[in-house]
């Protein structure tokens, strides 16, 4: 299973909206196939693995797969009806699949047709790979990465140069653009780096084939203030996202979604707009490049599960803009740990984890 684990991180650059699966079909310790997921529309990861299995069926034939088979028709016919055509009557199922379509069905289905199933080997493993996929469908907001690049003594700004963290800090920051279905910025943040927001990776550095799916670029700009034809953002045909507090509207030509929401005393209504990305555009994974207040807001409304610090030993001074600045304390029903500490050349990648009770 942990090497079925491994095939379907293959997809997770490239699987969105739907989860990244992975598949293998043993005969006792030895692979006979395997397959995973690569892209919406495509085959399945156990169907894969059938076409590509050259051995007859037996009963020491075992499939394993990351996430429970679908049983519905999608873009795709049910697994379920091709893994009972094959044959096979040992399937180790990772986890159960989140969608309400699917979440149990799959595993009654195939029980149904004398095929044993048994269910949560790796669970914790698998669920982690497709966390955004299980927040969308379960809570329908995306799961939420926030990150930010800071000093030694906690600017996230430098009046002397345009980057705080280095250049290979800013290269990993390319593959949780990429591992992304969106990338959500705040229009002062446009403002002042003017960047395009695409994924600045080789399909070599995804090691993958298939062509870079560039995340949904969102900006956060209330009053309408940005000129959409000044900015990178805006350039090319990609799916755009302004929210605001004044109208909804499509501008064809540039392929940007104006959506109004309303607003609070801190902004725009940051829940709501969750919601919508992940209802309406099927978004799994949101990565937010924030400043200090959309920063203090998401830490403080607790619409956040995980953040990203590229920490520098640089030392800034009083001249930087600090990071956070929390004037409430926050929910009793979080807490925070510390998931990893990564050195990245000279600099450190702190990722805490937000678990909400």
């Amino acid at each position: 299973m942990e090497y079925a684990i491994e095939l379907a991180k293959k997809g997770i650059y490239t699987t969105s909206p739907n989860p990244s699966v992975g598949c293998i079909i043993t005969e006792g310790n030895k692979i006979l196939s395997e397959g995973y997921h690569l892209k919406s529309g495509s085959d399945h990861a156990e169907v894969i693995a059938l076409k590509n299995l050259k051995k007859k069926v037996n009963n020491e034939t075992c499939m394993y797969i990351t996430l429970e088979p679908c049983c519905h028709t999608g873009k795709t016919g049910p697994c379920t009806d091709t893994i009972i055509k094959s044959g096979i009557k040992n399937i180790f199922i990772s986890m159960l699949d989140p969608n309400p379509l699917v979440k149990g069905k799959g595993v009654k289905k195939l029980r149904s047709n004398g095929i044993s199933v048994n269910i949560g080997l790796c669970k914790d493993l698998s669920e982690k790979i497709n966390r955004g996929f299980i927040s969308r469908v379960t809570k329908k907001i995306p799961y939420v990465t926030a990150k930010q690049a800071i000093s030694m003594d906690y600017k996230i700004t430098n009046p002397k140069s345009k980057w705080i963290s280095s250049a290979q800090s800013r290269k990993d920051v390319q593959y949780f653009r990429a591992k992304s279905c969106a990338i959500l910025v705040s229009s002062k943040t446009i403002i002042k780096d003017n960047s395009k927001l695409k994924i600045k990776l080789k399909k070599s550095d995804l090691n993958n084939n298939e062509k870079i799916i560039h995340p949904i670029r969102i900006v956060l700009d209330t009053n309408l203030s940005l000129n959409i034809n000044k900015y990178n953002i805006f350039e090319g045909k990609e799916k755009k996202i302004i929210f605001n507090s004044i109208s909804t509207s499509y501008n064809e030509n540039k392929n940007i979604d104006f959506i109004k929401i309303r607003k609070d005393k801190n902004g725009l209504r940051l829940k709501n707009i969750f919601n919508i990305l992940a209802i309406k555009y099927e978004i799994n994974n949101l990565y937010i490049e924030p400043g200090s207040k959309l920063l203090n807001t998401l830490v403080s409304y607790n619409l956040i599960d995980e953040l990203v610090f590229y920490k520098s030993p640089e030392i800034i001074g009083k001249l930087g803009l600090s990071t956070l600045v929390i004037n409430s304390k926050p929910s009793k029903n979080i807490s925070i740990v510390t998931e990893s500490i990564t050195k990245i050349s000279n600099d450190v990648r702190i990722i805490y984890k937000f678990l909400r009770k």
